[in-house]
């Protein structure tokens, strides 16, 4: 190994020493209320099997239970109050992450929402009143709410994100202990505790009281984390046998600790029914399950009236306020009375930075815009090839009738390493969200490349020279293009695309150390287009959705995707000279391996045929990106240290990725500091690891392989990996990008 690369190889440890010692740093904080319950009471052998033997009983009625409400409406009442405990000069980006008005420390709201609920998972508030000494806006009024969706006898809570103690396969997850029991009313209420056997986000801890008998759940009291956020939610239920599965009170606690900021909300909600409707018994349980997963929450966007009135609240609080909270009111009317105008100078200058700095979000009706920031720091990316980058995008949409919808996304980016400028301006017409019918048109440029003739003429010309044309590193051809596309799907899973595309080539005239020849500076000043239509289809079998309003969105599936893409150049339409042909296909899929485990693989081919004239090697499936992904990309299916100059290479290829994902792999085996408290606090800030596998193979590349590690959360994810060429080591880089804004 090169000097050079063993000092990279150095750098590139160095930094993931400072992310863990950072984590390390992170786990000294002080100890949280989620800490503090991590542990059984005076727990043995019997009161653990006792506790399983009960609550196998429950998870049995759980499935029973879960689907038997089928619909109801009720008044809730909600106070809430949030508190801002330590900030510093990063709190202003911290509304991008929780909600939060930053300019009130202390913040008492209270709000009214008569909800409905429709089965499966339809969820309807509309709020009716709203009161506070700051009045919350849109993002806090849904934090209130979003807890409250919570249907404690099923699987899963909060869209996935939680893996609920009752699920059928619970035991696996998580171990329980019968702490005590008490007699209310007549009634034996069992606690039992519930703690996970592995750390990690989708998994809670706490207490569980069961009555005896009928084996339903009087209260939950669960801690754990979602997204950002530690929480503690106390959900009592009736005990009334008409409404024995419905919560009737519930307190969440949340502490937000993000950039340095530390964040308290508390919310207290009351619930009164005026209609319940339960599901007839079901006779048809062995029939395919739905594949419709829609699972609907909205909050009514029409103007909240603002209530003062002191009567109103207290027909509709359960409780009365605490002489605290009294005075968080008494002293915001005394500063409305007394308010005067202290914006100055210094005032309008942070302002004018936020807008510069921040992600800027509009609403007005129908009408969405949404701006990424002309100085946003979290718009930068690094990656080994490209080095850093910059991204700047715009989108603005309007909604229709029946959730039709128009967008409109420009987007620039520099890629600084490259000195290279990349910009596409896009437009999409959806005319049937329900089919997923989009009409699209883009123009935009991407990377420069060479044509066929130039790679067969450079081999031919240095084939008994030390250089080969992979070390000139020559761009010949800036690539412009625009397309118009139409995707529909023509049956559940199964979607049909079309288009047309127009390619220009332009010669970059870019000058180099080495004379290619004659015949190549003949073809360096041609101009080249090309008249492309395509068809493709994908196909997923039993792909399940949701359904957004009239917007269908594809969730998952138990079976791989399987995409084929055939285009064909069509010369003389538009000065084209392009007449060959293109085929590729692409399998990939994503395989749950049980609790925050999964295997994704990406598989694809492709070749040129009929090739009659000079072409360009542009595969849709083989190709470089030129900014980050983000965590979020589920798939993956990029080379992250790949040569540009490789993708245009040859006229055919076959390359397989894949990528493992599972939660402290090797941080397990690192064990810094060899404590669980480590690990508790690891898995607040890192969400999982994942480890890449990829490799290449092309006539003129027998064998390219890369192996990577990642870590990432919400805030960011960054990568590390490995290149091999013939299995002999070539190069070492890291990816880092930011998630926020994405």
């Amino acid at each position: 190994m090169s000097g050079k690369n063993v000092k990279s190889l150095k750098k590139l440890y160095s930094i993931l020493t400072l992310i863990l010692i950072s984590i390390s740093i992170f786990a000294k904080s002080t100890d949280t209320y989620s800490d503090k319950i991590l542990s059984f009471g005076k727990g043995n052998r019997e009161t653990r099997e006792r506790a399983d033997s009960i609550m196998h009983l429950v998870i049995e009625k759980a499935t029973q239970y879960q689907n038997t409400v089928s619909k109801y409406e009720a008044e809730i009442y909600i106070k809430g109050r949030t508190e801002i405990l330590k900030q510093n000069m990063l709190i202003r980006l911290a509304h991008h992450i929780f909600p939060i008005d930053r300019k009130n420390k202390d913040m008492l709201f209270e709000m009214v929402s008569q909800s409905k609920f429709n089965a499966p998972q339809n969820y309807l508030h509309d709020l009716k009143a709203v009161n506070g000494n700051s009045i919350p806006n849109g993002k806090k009024q849904q934090e209130a709410l979003a807890f409250l969706n919570l249907n404690v006898y099923s699987p899963t809570a909060y869209d996935d994100a939680i893996f609920m103690p009752i699920a059928s396969n619970a035991f696996k997850f998580y171990t329980f202990n019968l702490e005590g029991l008490e007699t209310i009313n007549g009634l034996t209420i069992y606690k039992i505790r519930f703690l996970p056997k592995q750390w990690s986000q989708k998994l809670v801890c706490g207490d569980l009281y069961v009555i005896d008998q009928s084996w339903t759940i009087d209260k939950i009291d669960m801690n754990g984390r979602y997204s950002f956020a530690e929480f503690n939610l106390v959900m009592s239920y009736g005990r009334d046998f008409r409404r024995f599965i419905l919560p009737e009170k519930a307190d969440l606690f949340l502490r937000y600790r993000v950039l340095g900021n530390a964040v308290a909300t508390t919310y207290h909600s009351s619930f009164k029914y005026q209609e319940v409707e339960w599901v007839e018994e079901d006779n048809e349980s062995h029939k395919w399950k739905s594949l419709d997963l829609t699972n609907y929450y909205k909050l009514s966007s029409d103007t909240v009236p603002i209530i003062r009135d002191s009567t109103y609240w207290n027909i509709h609080r359960d409780n009365p306020l605490s002489p605290d909270e009294a005075h968080l009111y008494n002293k915001a009317q005394e500063q409305n009375i007394n308010k005067i105008d202290t914006a100055d100078d210094l005032q309008k200058y942070v302002k004018l930075t936020e807008q510069l700095t921040n992600t800027v979000n509009m609403d007005y009706k129908t009408t969405r815009i949404k701006y990424s920031g002309l100085l946003n720091p979290f718009q930068l990316g690094y990656s080994a090839r490209n080095g850093i980058t910059y991204k700047q995008r715009f989108r603005i949409s309007k909604t229709f009738t029946r959730d039709k919808q128009i967008r409109f996304r420009p987007e620039i980016g520099y890629v600084f390493k490259r000195k290279q400028i990349f910009f596409k301006v896009g437009g999409d017409w959806e005319y049937s969200p329900q089919k997923r019918g989009i009409l699209s048109v883009e123009v935009g440029n991407s990377n420069e490349s060479y044509s066929s003739e130039i790679t067969q003429k450079i081999n031919e010309e240095l084939k008994d020279s030390t250089f080969n044309f992979d070390d000139l590193n020559l761009e010949y051809f800036k690539h412009y293009y625009a397309e118009i596309k139409n995707s529909i799907e023509l049956f559940n899973g199964f979607q049909l695309t079309t288009g047309i595309s127009y390619h220009r080539r332009i010669p970059s005239k870019k000058k180099v150390a080495i004379d290619p020849g004659d015949d190549v500076e003949e073809i360096l000043s041609q101009n080249y287009n090309d008249f492309t239509p395509t068809l493709g289809f994908s196909y997923t079998p039993r792909q399940y959705y949701r359904m957004d309003g009239y917007r269908k969105e594809y969730v998952y599936s138990y079976y791989p995707t399987i995409s084929i893409e055939i285009a064909r150049g069509i010369p003389g339409v538009g000065k084209s000279s392009g007449d060959y042909g293109r085929i590729e296909a692409d399998v990939h899929q994503s395989l749950m391996l049980g609790l925050c485990r999964r295997l994704n693989y990406h598989i694809s081919a492709g070749l040129y045929t009929q090739q009659k004239s000079t072409y360009f090697a542009d595969f849709r499936y083989f190709t470089r990106r030129n900014f980050p992904d983000t965590w979020d990309d589920q798939i993956g299916g990029v080379f992250n240290l790949l040569k540009g100059e490789w993708f245009n290479a040859s006229d055919k290829y076959i390359q397989a990725h894949f990528m493992y994902e599972s939660p402290f792999v090797l941080f397990k085996i690192l064990r810094i500091n060899s404590t669980k408290k480590f690990m508790q606090t690891a898995s607040r800030y890192i969400l999982s690891e994942r480890f890449y596998l990829s490799q290449l193979w092309t006539p003129v590349l027998p064998s390219y392989t890369e192996v990577g590690y990642g870590i990432g959360n919400h805030i960011f994810n960054i990568g590390i990996f490995a290149g091999f060429d013939r299995w002999h080591y070539q190069s070492m880089g890291f990816k880092f990008a930011f998630e926020l804004f994405q």
